[in-house]
């Protein structure tokens, strides 16, 4: 069974939350961390255990999770996740989770995965507030750093992605499936990002704007835009999905 009950708190909240040591101890981020640095962020409690040497059973990782959501729904005063019975799912409320076999694997959720991203930039690994972060122009940032590994490859800053989301939404801009409407909250900011000009073809520094720049379209249109050398534009694949549609 996958555990995928929303939580009505938002990646800003969450960065406020990790930010008070009222609520979020120094435990408490270093088992937050662990999961965030854990590939696609999931890791099991028991998986945790020989990472933190005080620690020699994921008894007590479960009761210190428990504890940090306790306070994250009495401060925040949202609903937490329930069980059948009505009792609260505290590991439900910064995870997702599934159970496969005898273990039981968590997921961190998206907003507090953005969170995270806030509160531990990868050029700055210190603790930093979220009023207080150092965003000079928003709106510019340089993509497509070449780096000799076997094939040149461009850089990506994660920090587009989020903007081109927040500006656009994490639709399809080609044909508007939803990845969280179909799958509910694993879904969440599900979505590839499209550069209207390759960056293979820049082949240098650039500033993009990631409003103007980038466009947030799903895997399968994504896949049929680069089918060709010459990507197909965003406007001659909707014309392929309606001139479908229509039989022609």
């Amino acid at each position: 069974m996958f555990y995928n009950d929303p939580l009505d708190i938002s990646a800003k909240v969450w960065t406020q939350l990790l930010a008070d040591k009222k609520i979020t101890s120094d435990q408490d981020l270093e088992i937050l961390k662990i999961v965030y640095d854990s590939p696609k962020h999931e890791i099991r409690a028991s998986e945790i255990v020989p990472k933190i040497n005080y620690y020699t059973h994921h008894g007590p990782i479960n009761s210190q999770i428990s504890r940090f959501s306790k306070r994250v729904i009495d401060k925040t005063g949202v609903q937490p996740p329930l069980r059948k019975d009505g009792k609260p799912r505290w590991w439900h409320v910064p995870f997702l989770g599934y159970e496969n076999g005898r273990s039981f694997p968590w997921i961190m959720r998206d907003e507090l995965v953005i969170a995270f991203e806030k509160i531990f930039p990868q050029d700055n690994p210190e603790l930093v507030y979220f009023d207080e972060l150092p965003v000079k122009h928003p709106s510019l940032i340089e993509e497509g750093t070449v780096s000799q590994v076997i094939v040149n490859q461009y850089e990506r800053r994660s920090d587009a992605r989020r903007l081109c989301i927040a500006h656009y939404g994490s639709e399809c801009s080609i044909c508007g499936f939803n990845f969280e409407k179909t799958y509910g909250s694993i879904g969440k900011n599900k979505v590839h990002v499209h550069h209207l000009i390759p960056l293979s073809k820049i082949r240098q520094k650039y500033t993009i704007d990631p409003v103007t720049d980038l466009r947030p379209v799903s895997p399968n249109c994504h896949m049929i835009i680069h089918s060709k050398n010459d990507p197909f534009t965003i406007e001659e694949v909707k014309l392929m999905i309606s001139r479908s549609r229509n039989g022609n």
